[in-house]
Order: C-alpha cells, then sequence, then structure tokens
C-alpha cells in the first residue's frame, strides 16, 4: 500500500486542473447566462454614466480621464461579448459531431469564463465620485504692453520679481513705487513671460483700482476660471465659489493698482503656503498696502536713470530735441519729469515737433511751477501730467478731455457716444451740422489720445479709456481746491446706495452718479449753477421727486438712461434751458410730461421705452436735432402734422417702431401722419426707420431730399432685420409677399448703397423693385425662393450694378442663372467678394465674356450648389481673366468638375479651399498659389500633367475638412 502514495499523490495533483477543465466543458451554459446577465447590468451602468457625461458637458465641464478610459473599456468589452454571443449560438446550431462539439465547447467556454471575469471587475470599479471636472481653460493670457528692452533699471526690476516667483519662502509680492512709475508694465511682461510655461496651473490678472470693488474682483478671477457670476450673485456665495476652486491649484494671482489692504479671504482666495506653492503679487503706489496684506517681500519699482530717461524722451520727442538752442532746454524737461516712464511720455509726445525755443522755456517754466495740493502724487506725476493739458489748444477741447472724468474709472467709453455727449454740452461748435460735429469731435479725440489723455481701449473696439492717473488730474482740476477749471461732483460707479449729501450739490457745475445702485434722490437739491446731471445706469432708481428739477434753472443735459424710473415729474417742464433730455432704455417709462416749454431742447431720446404716445407739446421743439424713437413697442400711431414742424432736425430713429403710417389716398384725413412728412425735413441728414406696410411709400418720396440725406437705412417689412452691412445708405426688405413694388422703392433704390432681401417669396430678379441701382456698392439676397435670375442685362440700364462690390446670395432654390444677357462693358467693374451659397438649380455662375471683365474680383465663395458643374461656362478665357483672384473657396459642390470647360490661368490665386467636391479632378493653372485646403482623400485623387507639377503643389497642400 505504501507503494501505492506515490501514486495516488500523481493523481491528484493531474485531476486538479483536468477537473477544472471538465468544468468548463459542463458549465458553458450557466456561465453563458451570466455573462449576458452581467452584461446588461454593465451596458445599464455605462448608459447612466454617459448621461452624467452628457449633463456635465452642457454645464461646461470637461470629462475627467479616469470616465472616459472607462467607458472605452466598456465599449469593447461590449463588442467582444456580442461576438462570443453570436459564436455560441451559431455553433450550438450547427455542431454535430462529438469530437468537434468537444473541442469547440472547451474554447468557448474558456473564453466565456474569462470575460465574465472581466465583465464582474468592469462593473465593479465603474464608481466614480464626479464624471466631470472644470473645462481647460489657458493658462495665461497674453496682455499688450510696452517693452522693457533697453531700460537696464526695469530689466532688474523684472528678473528680481521673476526670482521671488520661483523662490520657495517668499508667498506675497508687493511691487510698489508711485504713479505712473511703471509698475503695471513690469507685471505685463512678467505676466506674458510665463506664456508656455509650467510655472502655475493659472496666471490671473486682477484690476483692482482706487475705488475697492470686491465683487468686481471676484468677477474678474472668476471669469479667468470658468465661473460665470451673476450682478445678483452674493458676494459669499461667490466667495465659496472661489475657493473650492483655488484651493485645487497652483495659481498666480496678480493684483494690479491696490490702493488699500485686500482681506484675502472675504473675496474667496486662500493664502499662498507650501502646500499649494501659489503666489501673489500686488502692485501699489503706497508701502503702506504691503504691511496691511502682510507682504512676505517689497520690490520697489525705480524711476528710471537720467540716460534711459532721455533715450525713451527722445523716442517721443523725435529730432527736435537734438537742435542746439533747444537740446539743453530739453535735458532741463526731462529732469523735470523725475524719470518717470508716463510723465516722459506724455510731455514728450506734447513737445513732440516742437521747434520754437520759447515753447520749451514756457515748458520748463510749466513743470516748475506750483505744486498741486494733492498729498504724495502732485510734484513727480500731477505737474507733468498737467503739461499735455495745458498744451491742448483751446479751452473747448479742455472741456472734452475734463468731460471723460463723469464715467466711471476704467469704463469703456464709446466713440461715438462720447462725440454726441460733446456736442450735447456745447463743446463742439454745430455750425453747419450734427454730421461737421462728429467730424469735429473725432478731431478732438484723436488730438487727446495723441497727447495720452485718452487711449484706446484694448479690450473693445472704438472704444476709448482714461488712464487713473489721467482721470485724477482730470478730477483734480475740476475739484473745489483747484481754480483750474469747472466744478465737477463725480461719485461714478463705486456701488452707491445713497445719492451723495445735499449740501456738495450746490457748487457743482456737473454732477455724475452714473453706474450706481441708487434707489432715492433728493427732494429739492439747489443747484444754481448745475449744468448736466448724469445718473444714467442705476437699476434701482424708480422715482424722481416732484420737485426734484425745481432749483436746477441752468440744467442743460439731463441723461436719465438704464433706470427704471416709470414717471417723470412736472418740474421737469421748468428746464426752460435744457438742451438733451436722454431716457434711453427707461424700460418701466411710461408717461412723459408735456416738453412743449422747452425750446432749447436738441436732442431727445425716448428709445426702448414704454411710453404709450409721443409727449404733448413735442411739436414745438423747433430747435429740435436728433430724436431718437427707436424700439417703442407701444406707439403704433403719430398724429399728423407733428413731425414736419420739426423744421431743425438733422437725425431721426425709429428702428423697430411700427407705425401704421397714412396712406398716399387717405391725405385728407389729418389724424395720422403720413410717412410724406419725413420728406420735408429739408435739414435731415440721417434716417433710420421701419416701415412694416409698403403701401405708405407713395409717390411723394421720389421727391425726397435725397442728396441732403447722408445716411440712411430703410427697414421694410416685420421681421427681424440683423444687417451685415456697414454702408451708410441701406435698404433692407423682409418677408414681403408682393408682385409689384410701390415706385418709393425704385426712388429708395437709385440712391441706396447696400441692399438686402430676405424671404420675398414672389420677387423674380431685381429690376421688379424698380430704380437702377447704379449706386449699389453691396447686394444680399436670402430665400427669395421665387427668384430665378438676379439680373437680366437686358432689362437693366447700362450703368447698372457698376459701382457693385459685395455680392452674397444665399438660399435661392430657384436661381437658375444669377446674370443672363450680354453684360455691357463697365458692369461689375468693381465686384471684389463674391459668394454664392444652397441655389441648388446654378450650374454655373458665369459666362466666359462676363469672367473677363471680373478684374477686381478678390474673393469667390461657392457652396452647397448641387447642380454646380463650372464656375465659368463657354469658350477658353483669356489670359488676364478673373487677373485680381486670390481667394477661392469651393464646397459641397457633388457635380462640379471644374473651374472652367477649358484650361485657366488664374496667376494671382493665393489660396484655395476644397470641401466634398469629388469630381473636382483638376486645380487651374495657379503657380502663385500660397496654400491649398482640402480632404486628403480628394488630393489623392487629383490629375497632374507632369511628376513636377504634383510635387510643387504637394509643398502647399494642408489638409484640412474646410467648415463651410
Amino acid at each position: 500500500m505504501e507503494s501505492l502514495g506515490p501514486v495516488i499523490q500523481t493523481i491528484t495533483l493531474i485531476w486538479a486542473p483536468l477537473s477544472r477543465q471538465i468544468d468548463y466543458l459542463k458549465d458553458l451554459d450557466s456561465n453563458m447566462a451570466s455573462l449576458i446577465s452581467e452584461m446588461t447590468k454593465l451596458k445599464c451602468k455605462r448608459e447612466d454614466i454617459q448621461t452624467d457625461i452628457q449633463a456635465a458637458v452642457r454645464a461646461g465641464q470637461r470629462t475627467t480621464k479616469q470616465v472616459e478610459n472607462w467607458v472605452e473599456k466598456v465599449l469593447n468589452i461590449e463588442s467582444e461579448v456580442d461576438s462570443i454571443v453570436a459564436e455560441f449560438n451559431q455553433r450550438r446550431q450547427r455542431l454535430n459531431r462529438f469530437h468537434r462539439i468537444v473541442v469547440l465547447r472547451y474554447k468557448l467556454s474558456r473564453r466565456v469564463a474569462k470575460m465574465l471575469r472581466d465583465v464582474k471587475y468592469l462593473s465593479a470599479e465603474g464608481v466614480f465620485d464626479k464624471v466631470g471636472t472644470s473645462p481647460l481653460l489657458p493658462m495665461v493670457i497674453e496682455m499688450p504692453t510696452a517693452s522693457t528692452d533697453g531700460q537696464t533699471t526695469s530689466e532688474q526690476t523684472l528678473e528680481e520679481i521673476r526670482r521671488y516667483l520661483h523662490d520657495e519662502e517668499n508667498r506675497i509680492i508687493c511691487v510698489y513705487g508711485m504713479g505712473g512709475v511703471g509698475k503695471t508694465t513690469l507685471m505685463k511682461n512678467i505676466n506674458n513671460q510665463l506664456i508656455g510655461t509650467q510655472d502655475f496651473d493659472a496666471v490671473i490678472w486682477v484690476t483692482v483700482s482706487k475705488d475697492l470693488n470686491l465683487g468686481r474682483i471676484q468677477e474678474q478671477i472668476g471669469s479667468k476660471l470658468g465661473l460665470n457670476f451673476q450682478n445678483d450673485d452674493h458676494e459669499w456665495w461667490r466667495c465659496m465659489e472661489l475657493l473650492g476652486k483655488l484651493r485645487k491649484m497652483r495659481y498666480l494671482l496678480i493684483l494690479d493698482d491696490v490702493w488699500q489692504g485686500i482681506v484675502l479671504e472675504e473675496i474667496g482666495v486662500p493664502k499662498p503656503n507650501a502646500q499649494n506653492r501659489s503666489k501673489i503679487v500686488l502692485t501699489t503706489r503706497f508701502i503702506g498696502v504691503s504691511n496691511e496684506m502682510e507682504a512676505d517681500v517689497q520690490v520697489r519699482v525705480k524711476t528710471l536713470s537720467v540716460q534711459e530717461s532721455w533715450n525713451l524722451f527722445h523716442e517721443k520727442a523725435c529730432k527736435a530735441v537734438l537742435l542746439p538752442d533747444i537740446q539743453s532746454l530739453a535735458m532741463e524737461v526731462v529732469n523735470e519729469c523725475g524719470g518717470l516712464p508716463l510723465a516722459i511720455t506724455t510731455v514728450g509726445r506734447a513737445m513732440r515737433g516742437k521747434k520754437k525755443k520759447e515753447l520749451w522755456i514756457n515748458a520748463v517754466r510749466a513743470l516748475r511751477g506750483s505744486v498741486p495740493d494733492i498729498e504724495g502724487m502732485e510734484p513727480k506725476v500731477f505737474l507733468p501730467l498737467k503739461l499735455s493739458y495745458d498744451h491742448l489748444q483751446d479751452d473747448k477741447i479742455r472741456a472734452c478731455f475734463l468731460y471723460c472724468s463723469l464715467f466711471p474709472e476704467d469704463y469703456n467709453i464709446e466713440v461715438d457716444e462720447l462725440v454726441i455727449y460733446w456736442a450735447m454740452e456745447g463743446f463742439i461748435d454745430i455750425v453747419d451740422s450734427l454730421q461737421d460735429a462728429s467730424s469735429q469731435g473725432h478731431q478732438i479725440l484723436e488730438r487727446l489720445k495723441d497727447a495720452c489723455l485718452l487711449e484706446a481701449s484694448s479690450e473693445v473696439e472704438d472704444h476709448v479709456k482714461m488712464h487713473d492717473l489721467i482721470r485724477d488730474l482730470a478730477l483734480w482740476i475740476t475739484s473745489s481746491p483747484s481754480n483750474e477749471g469747472p466744478k465737477f461732483l463725480v461719485r461714478a460707479g463705486l456701488g452707491l446706495m445713497d445719492s451723495p449729501d445735499e449740501a456738495m450739490w450746490k457748487e457743482a457745475e456737473k454732477i455724475s452718479l452714473m453706474n450706481n445702485k441708487i434707489e432715492e434722490l433728493p427732494v429739492q437739491p439747489n443747484c444754481p449753477n448745475l449744468v448736466s446731471f448724469y445718473i444714467r445706469e442705476n437699476p434701482l432708481l424708480r422715482a424722481i421727486p416732484d420737485s426734484f428739477f425745481e432749483l436746477m434753472p441752468r440744467l442743460q443735459v439731463l441723461d436719465l438712461s438704464h433706470t427704471w424710473i416709470v414717471s417723470l415729474p412736472m418740474s421737469l417742464t421748468s428746464l426752460v434751458n435744457l438742451r438733451a433730455l436722454i431716457l434711453k432704455c427707461c424700460k418701466s417709462l411710461v408717461e412723459v410730461p408735456p416738453l412743449g416749454q422747452l425750446k432749447e431742447l436738441q436732442f431727445l431720446d425716448l428709445s426702448f421705452t414704454t411710453i404709450r404716445n409721443l409727449p404733448e407739446g413735442l411739436e414745438n421743439l423747433v430747435k429740435l436735432k436728433q430724436l431718437n424713437l427707436s424700439f417703442l413697442g407701444r406707439v403704433t400711431v403719430i398724429p399728423s402734422n407733428i413731425i414736419s414742424k420739426l423744421s431743425s432736425l438733422e437725425d431721426l430713429r425709429m428702428f423697430g417702431t411700427y407705425v401704421n403710417w397714412a396712406k398716399e389716398w387717405w391725405i385728407d384725413d389729418a389724424s395720422e401722419a403720413m410717412l410724406g412728412e419725413v420728406a420735408t425735413l429739408r435739414r435731415l441728414m440721417s434716417l433710420e426707420i421701419t416701415i412694416q406696410n409698403m403701401d405708405c411709400l407713395a409717390h411723394d418720396v421720389i421727391k425726397w431730399q435725397w442728396p441732403t440725406l447722408k445716411k440712411f437705412r430703410f427697414y421694410l417689412g416685420r421681421g427681424k432685420h440683423d444687417s451685415p452691412s456697414s454702408c451708410d445708405k441701406l435698404v433692407y426688405i423682409v418677408g414681403l409677399a408682393c408682385v409689384s413694388f410701390p415706385h418709393g422703392i425704385g426712388a429708395m433704390l437709385n440712391h441706396t448703397e447696400a441692399l438686402i432681401l430676405e424671404n420675398c417669396r414672389w420677387l423674380r430678379h431685381t429690376p421688379q423693385l424698380g430704380g437702377d441701382l447704379r449706386n449699389l456698392r453691396e447686394l444680399y439676397i436670402f430665400k427669395c425662393f421665387g427668384m430665378d435670375c438676379l439680373v437680366d442685362w437686358t432689362e437693366v440700364g447700362e450703368d447698372a450694378l457698376q459701382c457693385l462690390e459685395t455680392l452674397h446670395l444665399n438660399s435661392l432654390p430657384n436661381l437658375k442663372k444669377v446674370f443672363d444677357g450680354q453684360m455691357p462693358c463697365g458692369g461689375l467693374r468693381k465686384l471684389r467678394l463674391l459668394h454664392v451659397s444652397c441655389c441648388n438649380k446654378l450650374k454655373s455662375l458665369f459666362s466666359s465674356s462676363m469672367a473677363e471683365q471680373l478684374n477686381q474680383l478678390e474673393e469667390l465663395r461657392v457652396t452647397d450648389c448641387e447642380k454646380m458643374a463650372v464656375i465659368i461656362e463657354g469658350e477658353a478665357l483669356f489670359d488676364n481673366a478673373l487677373s485680381n483672384l486670390h481667394d477661392l473657396r469651393l464646397g459641397g459642390l457633388a457635380k462640379l468638375t471644374g473651374i472652367c470647360d477649358h484650361m485657366v490661368d488664374l496667376a494671382s490665386l493665393q489660396h484655395i479651399a476644397v470641401c466634398d467636391c469629388p469630381r473636382l479632378m483638376k486645380l487651374p493653372s495657379c503657380y502663385g498659389i500660397q496654400k491649398i485646403m482640402g480632404e486628403k482623400e480628394w488630393w489623392e485623387a487629383l490629375e497632374w500633367e507632369d511628376e513636377s507639377t504634383k510635387s510643387f503643389f504637394r509643398d502647399r497642400f494642408y489638409r484640412s475638412v474646410w467648415v463651410r
């Protein structure tokens, strides 16, 4: 028996694995059922998680890598399980031999068992705390700034700041120095140098400014972190949101222009420490702020050396400083600037090109004048800056400069709005017209920008800003201690809940309380000197006291726009010197008192209000120059003989106001105004008006003073008018189902520069509208489903479309020809841009003879025209055809075989983009090409004359799926 022991042990060792293999054979069906069951559960879990992913994406989040990887694994295993199940079902039906059953069943059973283990493991792994996280934001946003190259002092300071940013000891760094010394410039350079590095997860720039506003600081930080705070969000809630974000990252927070200590915890900024390795840099004019904010280290920004100052001044003032009689005086001027970069730049530009010795002597005298009474800043900032103010041409330009200080600090001021405000204030001589005043205002604006007293906004196009130091200068000039200028009371953008003490109003000539949260005004403030009162953008202001205006005998400009007042008090009628009344966007305003007594009124803006009727006495305002009645949703009727009496009117705006104008044959009915009344305004130069019914476009429209109208925009029809054109003279026709059009339309088109036609279903061709189209520069036609031909040359004059530069044709399903007939010589001679899209019956665009005259065409774009076979049909083109075309885009043209039936030479072509044009097998001859964009498959299928040609173009090909 003892001899059997090893045998039994051997059998046992063999039986254990053999038993497992036998289990594979007998457990296949049960394992397959378990696998299907577990896979069903896993699919449900995957679908639930994908639903969560979609919700996170809609909330602006991105999916975590862990979740993405899990979902991908599940999708892969689903495919494998489906394959196994299919194989199981198939083989169970077909197997009929014992040995094959055993072998195949064994193999399949092993796969099923392994797959069951994998499915269970994935199911257990699919538990996540969250599926989404914050989207990736740019680490650093580049900021425009001046270079410090060649300024050794600045470069040394930059190196010192960089050193502190990378050490382990100093967490809060204070960069301090006098105003205008270049602290912001240095930090912008630091910011830009961090682009492309991995030093921080986020670099956050915040402009704090003099008037501390914690809510605004929170908004700036939040926007950099992808948090979109609302105006009514509580500061505490914002604080918690910011803390949650910043605790998870290594950040650099740059607090620029700090005037007082900030409690970081109140904002929601965790203090930098060894764990988060974050940094805070603050710039300030006052060393005390550094102590209040417990800075670890202080970096002083020094003024420029004498040589650096001279180099900068020479750059700004140009060659005049080197003249023998002037150089020593220029050195004195530079010395008086004290090495302050802002002062040097400002004074240098003010003296640029000045070659008279007396001007330089006077500059030195001015810089050495009496010290302005402003603590700490006066001798080294205001005197140099004030030199630019003193050198302005006259008092009106100075007044325009001072006026800009009425806006809040760091405010982006719209240029056109600023100029019209200057006109309201009387700073600009309105000699002939508002248009001349606008030109004069823009000229003044450029002078102020050239003198560095205003600067173009880097945030918003066509806006300007006042540097905070320059604004401080203006406010000092207009303050009570100064005898330099008018007296201003400015409390703009401070978040005030209450208006300033009434005693402060008495001396003021201009009061600006704009952009606050004021709810109540004084009952009867005594303002004998007040000329201008601005309380715009106070959304909590709902009422004005009845006697508020009674003691304001000199008031000329009143701006109540963007408030929620419901009505105006009768005391408004006592303002007999009022020149401007601005009520724009007072969306709760339903009633305005009679205005007939305001005989001096020149500017009246009632746009976006909810008044039911025009104010009584409007016809008595014979000096009115600008009237804005746009978007008056409740005004549908204008009584007759009101508009016609506004004999001085130059600018009338009625966009979005649907007035029921009387028809021509109702001329005996005196209750409603006819559109012809507008035509009687002999001084009218700018008109913007919506006309919903063309029946009112009578014959007398032909007699309008079209040469006098320098700018007009007619919006005909009821609908949304989104104009793509910036032309001064525009006609936009939308949604009109007319076969014939009034003669008034033709009169308009004789003078218009831009024509937009949208959803005019019965319009077959443009001559149907009337008019000669000789002045038309831009033509846009959208969704005119009945149009079959744009222009038949036999139906228009020889000078039609001779000025056309831009042509857009979109969604014209019945358009068979763009142009028909023989184009006259000179037709389309100025066409520069042509876009054609979704015109499914077009087979070509031009005839060859027409293409030979399009010598100014620069950009051609043709997309989604399913029958387009060639762009140009007919005979071979001359060599100079389309001689200026340098941008060609073709997309969604399934039948396009070529640009032309013959080989065409497009020598000026620089860019080609092609997408979804499978039959386009050859490129035109274009050896000046710089870039070809298209799908790889299209490129590889192109036919070439020889290998060298293919090689030439290959170097210019960029694989791209062009999005049309």
